[in-house]
């Protein structure tokens, strides 16, 4: 019962997440017309974007939608559709899937909208040892802010109202399994198709274009409010958009992709580490 209203909870909380974002960039756009900026420079992107990026982007906002109709189903039946997709065979399906999803992205960037995206996102502009440096930093700042701080928090005031939350569904799989084939291929998912996959669509394009379309503030937390709620674990919904948020920020201030995808990469490795460590749970 829990599961299942933390499940609509999440899709409720998309469905607002979607409104504001229209309804932002429509007040954006009244407000330059209104009063049209000064010297303005010729954007990177434009109002196609904020179309195009929602074809790539739907492969994932659809999850929360999925989840809800695959916990109802749970609820009627008692049996959990979602156990074939523990195995390794369901991770290899999650990793083309990331993988389907990032050459969407990268197709239309570089085919129909004819833009370099080494140059768009800054891939060229750090040498390694500024990356790892900030990699590192981010990456522990991250956990201590998100995992440590943050999510004790959320967790302590989610488990008031819901008694029966359960983890992520990989994260379960990742438990409760012996298979080192699974580890690796989990190993693989978490730190390498996730980071790379989910930075260039939310960070890169997304976060990009709504930028371009409204503000700074705005678009990062739009985009961070997408991007938590995709992953379907209401406990890890404000931990993941206070991420996402520092993800943004470590992008702009550094205008090089490669430093949230490396701080993604850290992220995600450590929390597995942590998870398989017995003493640190």
């Amino acid at each position: 019962m829990d599961e299942l209203a933390a499940k609509r909870v999440l899709l409720d909380f998309e469905i607002i997440l979607l409104l504001a974002l229209v309804l932002g960039a429509g007040f954006f756009a009244i407000r330059r017309k209104i009063r049209p900026p000064e010297n303005r420079p010729i954007p990177d992107y434009d109002g196609y974007d904020l179309i195009l990026m929602f074809f790539p982007a739907l492969l994932f906002l659809l999850n929360p939608v999925l989840e809800v109709l695959m916990a109802g189903a749970v609820k009627e039946d008692g049996t959990d559709h979602l156990s074939s997709e523990a195995g390794p065979w369901g991770m290899l399906v999650n990793i083309a899937y990331f993988f389907f999803v990032g050459v969407m992205t990268y197709g239309i960037l570089e085919w129909i909208r004819n833009r370099r995206v080494s140059e768009l996102f800054g891939l060229k502009r750090l040498g390694l040892a500024p990356i790892v440096l900030y990699t590192v930093v981010g990456g522990f700042a991250s956990l201590l802010i998100c995992a440590w701080g943050v999510g004790t928090l959320s967790q302590g005031f989610l488990e008031k109202i819901f008694t029966d939350l359960s983890a992520q569904e990989t994260v379960e799989a990742l438990q409760s399994s012996d298979s080192r084939i699974q580890l690796a291929l989990s190993v693989v998912m978490a730190c390498i198709a996730a980071p790379f996959v989910e930075e260039i669509l939310f960070r890169g394009y997304m976060y990009g274009a709504l930028k371009r379309a409204t503000n700074p503030v705005f678009s990062m937390v739009i985009i961070g409010g997408l991007f938590a709620v995709v992953h379907g674990n209401l406990p890890a919904l404000l931990p993941l958009w206070v991420f996402s948020i520092l993800l943004t920020c470590a992008y702009e201030w550094t205008r090089c992709l490669w430093v949230p995808i490396g701080m993604h990469a850290f992220f995600n490795a450590a929390n597995i580490i942590l998870m398989l460590d017995p003493g640190g749970s």
